[in-house]
């Protein structure tokens, strides 16, 4: 007889919209206890009426993301899917906004590494942050948001290394594009733009197997690494003709 799998407490930030809310049905789903994390109050009522335990807090607060967190005794999981994008238009290249993305995809994913390592530790669990495909290759008009997710690439695999001695297990994940509220600002073409549906199940994937990097669909992150690794010219003009509006 088989053993059932084990019942996970599952932390997600960015759990109101696009991959966490997803994420945190399916893990639902699954009978796992998932503590559900953002500001949109109708959407984490909508998460509790289907059994999660939801946290509003913002993430850009430190002091409140590290009282909120002191208070859940147990996380196993930490899936960081909070984030923000806009682009820049080049001559303009607007400060305010490229700090604005800077600081909140890096601050909310900071401030809740620091609110659930002491648990992570205790339970020998996981901590997921989610990158992106456009960290591989420079794209115009992300300098915000790709510097923002190679900053992202670099911590969690820095803490690959830095968190094994305390026996947690670090994975990132590179997603390439996926429906959600974020990407519907979008006016380029998106290359075999996934489901949040497909982007669930091949994150839960990943961890399943003890990742330790996720990416998907490889039909688009493998062809972005390899132009990563050529020579400027080749990206610099397959980068201008899929940003063409």
């Amino acid at each position: 007889m088989s053993t059932p799998p084990k019942s996970l407490h599952i932390l997600i930030t960015g759990a109101t919209s696009g991959i966490g809310k997803q994420l945190t049905k399916d893990y639902l789903l699954t009978g796992h206890t998932v503590y559900a994390v953002g500001r949109d109050d109708e959407a984490l009522a909508e998460l509790q009426g289907l059994g999660a335990m939801p946290i509003s807090v913002d993430l850009m607060d430190r002091d409140k993301v590290l009282d909120a967190f002191a208070n859940i005794s147990q996380i196993d999981l930490a899936i960081c899917g909070a984030g923000m994008c806009e682009y820049l238009d080049m001559p303009n290249f607007d400060s305010s906004v490229f700090m604005k993305v800077m600081t909140v995809n890096i601050g909310t994913l900071s401030h809740t590494i620091e609110g659930i390592l002491p648990q992570l530790i205790a339970s020998k669990g996981r901590l997921v942050g989610i990158g992106s495909a456009s960290a591989y290759v420079p794209f115009a008009r992300a300098e915000a948001y790709g510097s923002s997710k190679a900053a992202i690439h670099y911590l969690m695999k820095t803490l690959q290394i830095s968190l094994a001695p305390h026996d947690v297990a670090v994975s990132l994940v590179v997603p390439g594009f996926v429906e959600t509220p974020m990407t519907k600002q979008n006016d380029f073409p998106m290359p075999f733009i996934q489901t949040t549906e497909q982007a669930s199940h091949a994150i839960r994937e990943g961890i399943d197997n003890g990742d330790e990097v996720i990416e998907f669909p490889k039909k688009l992150t493998l062809p972005l690494k390899t132009l990563g690794a050529l020579p400027d010219m080749v990206w610099q003009q397959v980068s201008k003709k899929m940003n063409k509006k």
